[in-house]
């Protein structure tokens, strides 16, 4: 019941697609990307006409639409530029017959698109080799002639050499189910009626018969649009359609191979196949010199090189399919009736299919469907095969090792310029097939490479890739460190002595105490000299470079006070550079330093030791540059310095200043790894117990400060650059 659902469908599809009628409304002439487009408008969808070249005329080309008026457009329609000089529409009989004059043969292609009918003329070349005036009849068609080898080569041979050919492509009307076909005329020649099976390239037959009495017709029936081009040598016309990298996939793809389908998006060009953007190496086409000289190399590349893969392309015609709880056959039975292909399954073939795909090629949807069941499809010819997944990998791994045991081996030696061949050896043998080889040879520093050629390919393209120059870089570094001192110290020394005695007339009336002497006690060290044999406070300046006193005493000598005040301030600025610079090559560490070694002496066991240590500035970095040119590194600075002001048992201590860190900076920029900054703030005061608290008179008479502040301030830059020749 469901096949019979199935053609019911693609009845009703059809029957649809052919109803015929209306009229032709409007004839426009197009430019677009060197092609001359012939657009031919109706009032309804259009199938494709019936249309031949003119017998008399090859260059007049004759379109007949049945059923069809032409009212709209009668006349003759002229054309300043071109290919295409001047179209004349006609109406007889109720069929509209539309003539389009070629300035000379060129390659075309026809077809529909919704409204209209498509003319598409290759403006920039000729196709026509020999005179279209000279006719002869010695131009007989006796063979058709097939060559497989690297792609597809069929071969027209005449007895004689005609007159000129013509090529167009037909794409496949829907309305008459009919494939896709190439049509070369020949004219000025003869054939009898032929036709060869070729199941390759896209080309399931190749037909031959007599078109006119002096034009030869030559079909190819596609199932898949090829990229293909003519040529003419003398008596012998030859269509080359070559393996293209997606007719390889199709070979070589296990999981869900994406062959190409049979029709693509848009007609393709009639003479020359375009160029793959994307070179496989899995499999590719064969050569006359299998193993090609590598380019030569200007410098280091950040590209990115593609050796294989590539993303799958769909060209087939766009459907929608609908399916609840279907049958994976006979959905898969449907796509291929859709394509115009035979089927087959293997017995593992199984699974249920639900699903709504709106207008998407019919091999991306056939892709899908089978994703899903776990299965995977090859096409061989004009023949699908549906097998599971494990079933067609299996087959292709024997195919691949049975191909490759069944190569001749080649011999290869690359001589290495700037990688080591023992380091490129481990890498090189991961691609080896397993009858291949690979000898180093360390004086030259060359690979000897014996394996396949197909594996040699490939090898080559990464021996290219790893055996470039590296990169160096120019790292420098700078060490700023400022130091800000600061100090002030205040002082003051005081004493007195006072008699009251008979000696100096000033006693007491008492008997006890009749004399009295009072006096500072005798305080020594710093300070000012004391003439007084001490100072009742001796509070001096810790440091002092400047120092006044002050000796004051009566008439009688009887009472004196000596003041002395001391001071210091001072106040000092320093800077210190270092710029340590190294260059090294890319993902390689480079070591610079530069200092003094202090050694350090030890008895351990009654043995004495010497060993040193270093006090040296030191700069250590591995760089790695990136794609997009910038350098991440591992940065290690060290700024140790001796400081002979501080010794331990004669030897100094060491001021250690270092930073270990890892940063990405773009190439010729200077970044801040980082930094410090420290204040040192000392406030000294010296004081006598509570005399210091006495208001006014307490902080000047009884007490001395020092202050001293120490400014700090370390920063490290560095700087990359990429060495450039």
């Amino acid at each position: 019941m469901k096949k019979i659902l199935s053609y019911l469908i693609v009845l009703l599809l059809g029957v649809g697609l052919a109803v015929a009628g209306g009229s032709l409304i409007s004839l426009d002439k197009k430019f677009n990307a060197g092609k001359e487009i012939i657009e031919i408008k109706g009032d309804n969808p259009l199938s494709l006409p019936d249309f031949y070249p003119s017998v008399n005329d090859p260059s007049l080309l004759v379109l007949k639409f049945n059923g069809v008026s032409a009212k709209p457009i009668l006349g003759e329609h002229k054309f300043e530029k071109g290919a295409v000089k001047e179209v004349k529409v006609a109406e007889k009989d109720g069929t509209a017959v539309v003539e389009v004059k070629f300035s000379s043969l060129r390659p075309f292609s026809i077809y529909s698109k919704g409204n209209a009918i498509l003319i598409e003329v290759e403006a920039g070349s000729e196709k026509t080799t020999g005179k279209t005036s000279s006719v002869s009849s010695r131009a007989v068609l006796r063979d058709v002639v097939l060559h497989r080898e690297n792609g597809l080569k069929i071969s027209l041979v005449f007895s004689g050499e005609p007159a000129s050919y013509r090529a167009f492509l037909l794409k496949r009307d829907p309305a008459h189910g009919k494939p896709m076909r190439l049509v070369v005329d020949v004219i000025g020649a003869k054939t009898r009626r032929l036709k060869k099976v070729v199941g390759r390239e896209g080309v399931s037959a190749v037909r031959a018969g007599q078109f006119t009495p002096q034009v030869a017709r030559v079909v190819l029936d596609l199932y898949r649009m090829p990229n293909y081009r003519i040529e003419r040598d003398g008596s012998r016309i030859d269509i080359l359609i070559p393996a293209t990298a997606m007719v390889q996939k199709e070979k070589t793809r296990v999981a869900t191979p994406a062959p190409k389908p049979s029709v693509p998006a848009r007609p393709a060009k009639a003479t020359v196949a375009p160029t793959s953007k994307v070179t496989r190496v899995e499999n590719p086409p064969k050569t006359d010199n299998p193993t090609p000289s590598r380019k030569s190399r200007k410098g280091p590349s950040f590209e990115t090189v593609t050796i294989s893969g590539g993303e799958k392309k769909y060209y087939g015609e766009k459907y929608t399919f609908r399916f609840k709880d279907a049958d994976v056959r006979d959905v898969v039975t449907f796509i291929a009736k859709l394509a115009h292909l035979n089927v087959i399954f293997d017995p593992g073939v199984e699974g249920k299919v639900t699903c709504e795909l709106v207008d998407i090629p019919w091999d991306q949807a056939l892709d899908l469907i089978l994703k899903t069941n776990k299965l995977g499809y090859l096409i061989e010819g004009n023949v699908l095969r549906v097998a599971p997944l494990d079933v067609l990998a299996r087959e292709e791994e024997q195919r691949r090792k049975m191909k490759e045991s069944a190569m001749p081996l080649s011999t290869v030696m690359r001589t290495l310029s700037y990688a080591t061949a023992k380091d490129v050896e481990g890498v090189v043998k991961k691609y080896l097939s397993p009858r291949g080889e690979i000898v180093v040879d360390e004086r030259t520093n060359t690979l000897i490479i014996k394996d396949i050629p197909d594996r040699i390919q490939e090898i080559d393209q990464i021996i290219s890739t790893l055996d470039a120059p590296i990169p160096q870089v120019s790292i420098q570094a700078r060490i700023v460190e400022t130091v800000a001192n600061y100090t002030r110290n205040l002082g003051i020394q005081w004493g007195f002595m006072g008699y009251a005695d008979p000696y100096h007339g000033n006693q007491t009336s008492l008997v006890f105490p009749n004399r009295i002497i009072l006096d500072g006690g005798a305080v020594t060290g710093g300070g000012l000299t004391n003439p007084l044999n001490g100072y009742a406070v001796n509070l001096p300046a810790a440091a002092f470079n400047s120092a006044l006193g002050l000796s004051l005493g009566n008439v009688t000598d009887s009472f004196a006070l000596d003041i002395g005040l001391t001071a210091m301030e001072e106040e000092g600025w320093g800077k210190i550079l270092s710029a340590p610079k190294v260059s090294t090559q890319d993902n390689h560490e480079a070591v610079i330093r530069q200092g003094r070694q202090i050694p350090v002496q030890t008895n351990i066991n009654n043995t004495i030791m010497v060993r040193y240590v270093n006090a040296v500035l030191e700069l250590k970095v591995t760089p790695h540059i990136t794609a997009d040119q910038t350098i991440i590194m591992k940065v290690n600075i060290k700024n140790d310095s001796a400081d002979f002001s501080r010794v331990v048992m004669g030897i100094p201590t060491i001021i250690t200043q270092s930073s270990t860190t890892v940063m990405m900076v773009k190439d010729g920029n200077t970044a801040v790894i980082g930094g410090m900054y420290r204040i040192e703030d000392n406030t000294n005061y010296k004081k006598t117990p509570f005399l210091n608290s006495i208001p006014l008179i307490g902080d000047l008479l009884f007490k001395s400060s020092s202050i001293n502040r120490t400014n700090r301030e370390l920063l490290i830059f560095i700087t990359p650059k990429i060495i450039r020749k």
